[in-house]
């Protein structure tokens, strides 16, 4: 069958002062599909025009899209384009998983992939070539009449098995994220996630199992990526990247042991490098440039209710470790807990200055569907339109914050910390310098933003 898979363009937030990463969840299913025989298409709205052609439609037997909560009108928009042409729609992410029996009453949408569909979509295809009954598929959601059916969970995917991305059905040189100035490239080293946190649906939608590839597997896919693509810098994105220090340590003696210039970028926990010292040097002397930490607030509470720990002095330390072996640290922060004060957010604020991280990202507590906190939040919601669940916007009733005030705090953490000293300044101006802030992104930006 000819396939045609689709990543929903993001909002102008985001295009403006975002990044550009290829779709990796889509390359991964076109890679799938592609050992199964069909011929895939991938189409990025990101780097592309906004609006999809319909000539790429009509040569597709079958259109896939895939969606978080951001871009799910988008999505949606091209759901209703597809399905306006005869095609039937299948969709995956988290967004259409969790918000399924809203998507499929539309009649935009064939059904919906649970999960991974690394291994589903392509039993789907066949199932839709062969027309067979839908029910017999695992991993799926569709609508019988009325009826909403939900299949039994589909197989899980064992990454070491997987084939590598199918990275050369785009065009990598359109994507603008970069390391230090040189272009990079996301890579993917495990799947699922074992932590509980209340405003993340990576457990729900990956499963809380640790999915790890070995050693040999990752570094055969940075010789690719090395290569035959040219880049001189990744990012690990995966959440739990360093959650074996052997693990990360034999992948740091492969890139040193093939004498590769590259340098990376990875997310990580403040106990995983406060606790293994030898790991983070051998992560610098393997080209480790920048790490992501969720530090998210300085109030204990609030902590607990995010179903994280306190890690206290811990966090300085690991701050401390980072940066003594050369590796920047890029701090993440979440305002407006449901028992905090503006007192506390300031608290926060704070913190953030004071632990003198690279780089600090500040956003607002967002109840994504598929989490326990929408489950928790649902009733005090009363914003719905999707394209604001951005982590800029207040969409619940705050019991103590009024929403003005809290999005007033977010651009003072950004003014505070990106102002905390000549050194911070400088590095801001300069990374503006890197951006393209023309007057026509500055205006879809503003529009996305409040409209």
């Amino acid at each position: 069958m000819n396939v045609l898979l689709v990543n929903p363009p993001s909002t102008g937030v985001f295009t403006t002062f975002g990044v550009s990463l290829p779709p990796m969840g889509l390359l991964y299913i076109a890679a799938s599909l592609e050992q199964a025989g069909h011929k895939v298409q991938v189409i990025d709205l990101q780097c592309e025009p906004s609006d999809l052609d319909p000539f790429h439609i009509k040569a597709a037997d079958v259109v896939g899209i895939t969606s978080d909560t951001t871009r799910i009108e988008k999505a949606m928009e091209i759901a209703r384009q597809a399905a306006a042409i005869g095609r039937p729609v299948v969709m995956g992410g988290p967004h259409p998983q969790f918000m399924a029996e809203e998507i499929l009453r539309t009649g935009h949408v064939h059904c919906i992939v649970k999960g991974e569909g690394d291994l589903t979509f392509p039993r789907l295809l066949q199932n839709l070539e062969r027309r067979e009954d839908l029910a017999e598929v695992e991993g799926i959601i569709f609508r019988d009449g009325k009826k909403l059916v939900e299949t039994a969970n589909g197989p899980v995917p064992d990454p070491e098995l997987l084939s590598l991305p199918a990275r050369h059905l785009l065009d990598l040189g359109k994507y603008s994220a970069s390391l230090n100035g040189i272009p990079l490239t996301p890579v993917v080293t495990s799947r699922g996630c074992p932590g509980a946190c209340s405003f993340c649906s990576s457990s729900s939608f990956f499963g809380r199992r640790w999915r790890s590839r070995s050693p040999e597997s990752v570094l055969a896919e940075l010789d690719e990526v090395y290569n035959r693509y040219g880049f001189r810098a990744v990012a690990f994105v995966d959440d739990n990247f360093s959650l074996s220090p052997e693990r990360v340590i034999a992948i740091a003696d492969g890139i040193r042991a093939r004498s590769y210039d590259l340098q990376w970028w990875n997310f990580s926990r403040v106990d995983n490098i406060v606790g293994n010292p030898q790991m983070v040097q051998a992560m610098a002397q393997a080209g480790s440039k920048t790490v992501f930490l969720g530090i998210e607030s300085a109030d204990d509470e609030s902590l607990k209710t995010l179903g994280k720990e306190n890690q206290g002095e811990a966090t300085a330390k690991a701050v401390k470790l980072l940066q003594e072996n050369g590796i920047e640290v890029f701090g993440s922060y979440i305002l407006g807990h449901l028992n905090e004060t503006a007192k506390d957010v300031e608290r926060t604020i704070q913190m953030a200055v004071d632990l003198n991280t690279n780089i600090a990202q500040f956003s607002i507590l967002t109840p994504y569907p598929g989490t326990p906190l929408y489950r928790e939040l649902k009733e005090r919601i009363f914003l719905k339109r999707w394209k604001f669940y951005d982590a800029l916007h207040l969409v619940f009733r705050h019991p103590r914050i009024n929403r003005h005030l809290l999005q007033f705090l977010l651009i003072k953490a950004y003014l505070r910390f990106y102002r905390r000293s000549k050194k911070a300044k400088d590095d801001f101006r300069d990374y503006g310098k890197t951006q393209d802030f023309s007057l026509k992104r500055m205006l879809t930006c503003a529009y996305d933003l409040f409209f």
